[in-house]
């Protein structure tokens, strides 16, 4: 007598949940595969939303298809990946001891016996304190809130939106909500710069410049007090400030959707999404977890991170497909890599902040540094900000956050793979890189970050660019048709071209120098020499390219 096939159910059909899906039907054919779903139309491409509002993207349902150009719809994954997806049933209830679930849509309630079941629920969106139900309060997170934003834009019925929270997709909305349609758009963040969770206050403030720069109004160190709605329109009071729109759009992150976990007993962890083990297993045996609703581990922290990004998702999905069907595999530890994009500027992030770090290293010190993607001699090369926080004890590298019109995401791609292994930063400076002017400079900018923090710990100190001047002379090193292009504001400037300074040597002996210059380098290299010569120097990091935000430079 034939075996039953094994059966296995998974709830969600995103990314992490069809991957699995996907991969089990290839690895073994014979398995019984539900995936459960609660909305109609699914498989979209999510993260691409504010792409289809913006006109980048031609339309939703772009998002739904294949690279081929199939519709990903239930038949697709039937026909084609080999399992079924039960779209418009809602799970309500697990019951683990009979290996039951128990779904639920609009013709009635149903069970479904499984020997594995795979939680695959993804987030939400978190909401602000008190926030009100009102059509005119909308979060941006399902199909259905894309095509109502659409509707109204088209309708002309949005002359003012305000959005709540300056995160990834805050600033995406934006862009996205000032690219085609005549839009003000008002930005409130609750702290001191844009993207806090993975940029350091100086580096976001470079941010805040590009946002400025395209129009949008940023409200920052404004946290919301109240949210307001009637049919005319919408009220926030942000930091004592009240604000008048048709409009808000709630977007102040997300929360791992575990409310079908907890009431079967699963173990959440700390970070309040579900604790899994590196194969992806819960607390609960034969029942299992992938995705945004799960947490993971983090290589810098060596603790458990909540990061719901569809790459990890993703990969999980496959890791776990792997493990159910036997093989040897497990999910690492991740370094947590972040891009996005905020008008024509790059930003892209590695690893923990500075402000994180500090929790859990002694001696967290950081270096910035103002390059290009490419020689400076290279028509199109362009401005990368690149920010290295490190170990000083170890010289372990522990974030890169990079921001600019230059090539940025290439450069996080590779250090991720360096972060997650305990990169130092003596071997973060030997990277080795697929050097041709057209495509890269011949030190990498990573690497020239390494050689920075370096140079650091000789002694050559660098001040934050967003450090208030110390009751120190400044000695700008810059070229005159730079210092009278750009002039340093400061009380006690005295301005000596690099190339001059020896021969003046006489003006500058006995005291003590903050020196300055337009990116950084050469402020570097003349502190070394005025401590080799007995005086006691240190330099602006990054440059008052930096300190006055200009970016992004074609």
């Amino acid at each position: 007598m034939a075996s039953k096939a094994r059966r296995i159910t998974i709830v969600g059909a995103s990314a992490a949940g069809l991957r699995c899906a996907a991969r089990l039907a290839r690895l073994e054919p014979d398995l019984n595969i539900t995936v459960v779903e609660s909305e109609e139309s699914f498989s979209y491409a999510a993260c691409g939303f504010p792409y289809v509002l913006s006109g980048d993207v031609e339309g939703l349902e772009k998002l739904r298809h294949t690279g081929d150009g199939a519709l990903r719809d239930a038949s697709y994954f039937a026909a084609v990946k080999g399992f079924e997806v039960l779209a418009g049933f809602r799970a309500v209830e697990i019951r683990p001891a009979a290996h039951r679930l128990v779904i639920q849509g609009v013709a009635g309630t149903r069970e479904l016996e499984w020997d594995e079941l795979v939680l695959a629920t993804g987030a939400r969106p978190r909401r602000c304190a008190g926030q009100p139900e009102h059509p005119r309060i909308r979060m941006f997170h399902r199909a259905d809130d894309l095509r109502v934003l659409q509707d109204k834009l088209s309708g002309k019925e949005l002359g003012k939106v305000v959005i709540i929270g300056a995160g990834f997709l805050g600033c995406e909305l934006a862009e996205s909500l000032t690219a085609i349609w005549d839009t003000q758009v008002t930005l409130v963040e609750a702290a001191q710069a844009p993207l806090s969770k993975v940029l350091d206050p100086e580096v976001g403030k470079l941010v805040a410049a590009v946002l400025r720069q395209n129009e949008i109004e940023l409200l920052t160190s404004r946290p919301v007090e109240k949210i307001e709605a009637n049919e005319g329109g919408v009220r926030v009071t942000a930091g004592g400030r009240v604000l008048e729109a048709d409009l808000a759009i709630v977007a102040v992150g997300l929360e791992p959707a575990v409310d079908l976990a907890v009431d079967a007993g699963v173990v959440l962890g700390p970070t309040g999404a579900i604790a899994v083990s590196d194969q992806l297993a819960t607390s609960v045996p034969h029942i299992w977890a992938v995705g945004d609703c799960v947490e993971v581990a983090h290589a810098l922290t060596g603790g458990p991170a909540h990061l719901p990004l569809g790459s990890l998702a993703n990969r999980q999905g496959r890791t776990l497909a792997n493990v159910l069907t036997g093989r040897a595999d497990s999910f690492p530890q991740v370094a947590g890599a972040f891009a996005v994009k905020v008008f024509d500027c790059q930003v892209a992030t590695v690893g923990i902040t500075r402000q994180q770090a500090r929790k859990h290293f002694d001696s967290v010190r950081s270096v910035w540094l103002s390059s290009r993607d490419r020689p400076h001699y290279w028509p199109e090369a362009k401005d990368i900000y690149s920010h290295l926080v490190y170990d000083a004890s170890s010289q372990r590298v522990l974030g890169v956050q990079m921001v600019g019109a230059g090539d940025v995401t290439k450069r996080i791609d590779l250090a991720a793979q360096w972060l997650a292994q305990g990169v130092t930063l003596g071997r973060l400076g030997q990277l080795e890189h697929a050097y041709s002017p057209p495509f890269a400079p011949a030190i990498d900018p990573l690497a020239e970050a390494a050689f920075v923090a370096l140079n650091q710990e000789e002694g050559v100190e660098a001040l934050s660019p967003e450090a208030p001047f110390p009751d120190l002379d400044i000695l700008d090193v810059r070229h005159p048709q730079e210092s009278q292009a750009r002039p340093l504001e400061a009380k006690r400037v005295t301005c000596i071209p690099q190339e001059a300074l020896r021969q003046r040597f006489h003006e500058v002996k006995g005291r003590g120098w903050l020196v300055v210059c337009e990116r950084g380098p050469r402020s570097a290299e003349v502190a070394r020499l005025l401590q080799a010569n007995g005086m006691p120097a240190c330099y602006l990091g990054g440059g008052l390219r930096w300190r006055n935000r200009i970016t992004p430079m074609p």
